[in-house]
């Protein structure tokens, strides 16, 4: 009787569907939607190299993000969707930095700034 009642249980619970996925967003750039853009410290020159780099090195919510280097330049999502990919160009060094954000903590989980 035990053994019909676990077989039960584990046929029931292996049909059950999986939870769905969160669907993974990914924010805005500056020239799609460029109502949104506003002053942050970054954009005004508050924050020096430096500066970036150890706020960066915090690994910050991707809001935090947003509201202190505003929305990139461009945007990426990996085949994966493990990883997003946020570019800030940098028109002094003409070259792209890279911000990455991990979809699954939402927070920083790399970057390359120079």
């Amino acid at each position: 009787m035990d053994i019909r009642l676990l077989l039960i249980g584990l046929f029931l619970f292996s049909c059950a569907t999986p939870p769905q996925p969160k669907p993974v967003v990914v924010p805005p750039t500056r020239k799609t939607n460029p109502e949104l853009v506003q002053e942050t410290l970054f954009s005004k020159g508050y924050m020096t190299g430096f500066d970036i780099w150890e706020f960066l090195r915090e690994r910050p919510a991707e809001s935090d993000v947003i509201e202190t280097m505003g929305f990139p330049d461009s945007t990426w999502l990996d085949d994966g969707e493990n990883t997003k990919f946020l570019y800030y160009f940098i028109s002094e060094l003409q070259d792209y930095n890279i911000i990455e954000i991990s979809t699954k903590t939402d927070s920083v989980s790399g970057f390359e700034w120079d």
